[in-house]
C-alpha cells in the first residue's frame, strides 16, 4: 500500500457501539413505596401518638395543690380537766378533751383508745368528729376501771391513742395529757382499788 492520506480502518475495526442498557429503576426506600392513603394514615397515626405522649407528659407534671400538712401536725389535744358536776366516782374519770386543728383541711377524728386493757373508755360525742382549721371541739371522756389488778398505778406520762384523717393522710397518733391528767388517773385508781371492802 502506497501513497499519501489518512489512515483507513481496516476489516473488522469498525467500532461497535454497545447496546444501550435499559434504565435502572432508582431504588425507592419503604417509606416511599407507601400508597399514598397508607402515607397519610401513618402520619395521622405517628402526629396522635406524640400528640398523646405530650398530654401524658403534661398531666404527669402539672402542679398540683398542696394538701396541707399531716393532720398529727395539724392538731392539739388538751386535756380540760374533770368535768364539773360528774367528777371522780365509782372507779371513773370523766373529763373533758379540747380538740384543736390550726392548718389546713378540716381533721376527722376517727377514734379515741386508751393503752391499758385493764382501763375502759368512752366518748361524748363518740367518733367521728370533724374538726376544721381555726376552730376547737370539746370531747366528754370517761376512763372507768375495769381490773385493778392491772390496772396501772402513778402511771407518770399516760397518753391517749387517736386517729386522725385529713385531705392528706391518715395516722395514728399517741397524746400525752401531762401532770394533771396522771394526777387525776393515778387517784381515780387508788381511790377505786384500794378502798377497804364493804362490810355485807
Amino acid at each position: 500500500m502506497s501513497g499519501v492520506g489518512p489512515v483507513e480502518p481496516g476489516e473488522y475495526t469498525y467500532a461497535v457501539e454497545p447496546a444501550a442498557r435499559p434504565p435502572r429503576r432508582a431504588r425507592r426506600g419503604k417509606w416511599a413505596q407507601l400508597a399514598v392513603r397508607h402515607r397519610r394514615f401513618a402520619i395521622v397515626a405517628v402526629t396522635a401518638s406524640a400528640v398523646a405522649a405530650g398530654s401524658v407528659s403534661l398531666w404527669a407534671t402539672r402542679p398540683r395543690p398542696d394538701p396541707g400538712p399531716w393532720p398529727a401536725q395539724a392538731v392539739s389535744v388538751s386535756y380540760g380537766g374533770a368535768v364539773p358536776g360528774a367528777g371522780r366516782t365509782g372507779g371513773a374519770l370523766r373529763f373533758s378533751l379540747g380538740i384543736r386543728v390550726d392548718a389546713g383541711p378540716p381533721v376527722t377524728v376517727e377514734s379515741i383508745r386508751q393503752p391499758s386493757p385493764a382501763l375502759g373508755l368512752t366518748a361524748s360525742p363518740n367518733p367521728p368528729v370533724t374538726v376544721k382549721n381555726g376552730s376547737s371541739r370539746t370531747v366528754v371522756i370517761v376512763v372507768a376501771v375495769r381490773d385493778c389488778k392491772s390496772a396501772p398505778r402513778n402511771a407518770g406520762l399516760p397518753f391517749l391513742d387517736v386517729t386522725l384523717r385529713n385531705a392528706r393522710a391518715k395516722q395514728d397518733q399517741s397524746f400525752i395529757l401531762g401532770d394533771r391528767y396522771a394526777r387525776d388517773l393515778a387517784r381515780v385508781v387508788a381511790d377505786y382499788c384500794e378502798r377497804p371492802p364493804r362490810l355485807s
